[in-house]
């Protein structure tokens, strides 16, 4: 019964935690909303946002919930080093965003005189044979005004590294100045991206629908994070299916555990059920004891289960027995948050399960013939 409850609590803490990470992860990285081009395709170039658009959605941090808004831009590239390359997506933020960043992933801020600056993965680093402090080569395609695409290559500084154990930004993502790469953007248009991140307590469905009011037209679209990082909250809602049947089979077990040892217990003690119905006990009598045995050993396995879920769920986080591949989780190690009413709910839903179907192995005493009872070994 302990373990049951416990295995409950650590399943749902387990999944908790493991979203809550992995969402805080993307938070950091995008924001809670990102509104971009309404034709903007999966795994494409980005689709750029004219300024007069832009400039309607100003008003933004300005929506009650809402608690900053940042203005990014992104376009295709090429890094190149002295003996590899590497496509990927060159995002131009501000020093200001940067600098979230890499308080959150990175390893060393970069200098507010600098401006030739970018700030690579450790897995692109890696591909590329770079390390901070070195040079690197960046190409990125110029439309001109007959509608040509023109290569035009920089030499950038690789400032810093960061590392959020998540593919899809680590292997496909650079960052750079934003007035670095306003220069290969049309001037009518220098924004991909508007970012919106909420405060804490903000109530998202009311911030969502008020931003979607103030959408100027249909050429931009808003994205919660769930919608711009499909694939990995798809993956995300497939542990929640395991979780669902784990629940359920800890649940059978400690059901069947607790009907097998009342069923122990009245069988055993059929001599004594002779001998009380002898003496004239009623039967609702000689089944409540039986019953109150039953919530006595159901209330300290739920007991003991907490303190087991207690003492894991602390000894987890503070000395991560368990570690995971970031390459495939996301995560080094697992987090396990446990709520009060989390383990409430498990603890009442494995005590209605258990006492509803408690009443079968009771209703055994019923069956029971006092003559062979009360001669009963």
């Amino acid at each position: 019964m302990a373990l049951s409850v416990a295995v409950m609590n650590i399943s749902l803490a387990t999944l908790k935690g493991f979203s809550d990470e992995i969402r805080q992860k993307i938070r950091d990285i995008n924001g809670d909303f990102i509104i971009d081009s309404g034709e903007n395709i999966e795994e494409g170039d980005p689709i750029l946002i004219d300024n007069q658009t832009v400039a309607s959605l100003n008003g933004l941090n300005k929506i009650a919930g809402v608690d900053k808004v940042v203005k990014s831009s992104a376009k295709a590239c090429i890094l190149k080093s002295e003996d590899e390359m590497e496509g990927l997506i060159a995002k131009g933020v501000s020093h200001k965003s940067i600098t979230d960043v890499l308080k959150n992933f990175g390893t060393n801020p970069i200098p507010q005189n600098e401006k030739k600056w970018c700030v690579i993965s450790k897995t692109t680093s890696k591909r590329l044979n770079l390390a901070v402090g070195d040079d690197l080569t960046i190409v990125i395609f110029k439309q001109t005004d007959s509608l040509q695409n023109i290569p035009k290559a920089r030499r950038l500084k690789v400032s810093a590294l960061f590392e959020t154990g998540i593919d899809k930004i680590d292997q496909n993502t650079v960052f750079v100045e934003h007035e670095f790469l306003a220069q290969f953007l049309p001037p009518s248009k220098q924004f991909s991206n508007i970012e919106i991140w909420l405060k804490p307590n903000a109530d998202k469905v009311k911030v969502r629908k008020k931003l979607l009011l103030s959408l100027p037209n249909s050429s931009v679209r808003l994205n919660s994070i769930e919608d711009y990082n499909r694939q990995i909250f798809d993956w995300l809602s497939i542990l929640n299916t395991n979780i669902v049947v784990i629940l359920t089979l800890m649940a059978l077990v400690a059901i069947t555990t607790m009907c097998t040892t009342l069923l122990i217990l009245v069988i055993e003690r059929t001599s004594f059920i002779g001998l009380m119905l002898a003496m004239g006990t009623k039967m609702k009598d000689l089944q409540k004891v039986f019953i109150y045995q039953a919530i006595i050993i159901t209330s300290i396995g739920v007991v003991l289960g907490n303190l087991i879920t207690l003492v894991v769920a602390t000894g987890q986080n503070y000395f991560h027995w368990i570690s995971l591949n970031q390459e495939i989780y996301f995560i080094k190690h697992v987090t396990l948050k446990v709520t009060f009413m989390q383990i409430f709910l498990v603890d009442v839903g494995a005590i209605i399960l258990i006492f509803g179907c408690l009443f079968l192995p009771v209703r055994y005493v019923r069956k029971t013939n006092i003559i062979k009872a009360i001669t009963f070994k």
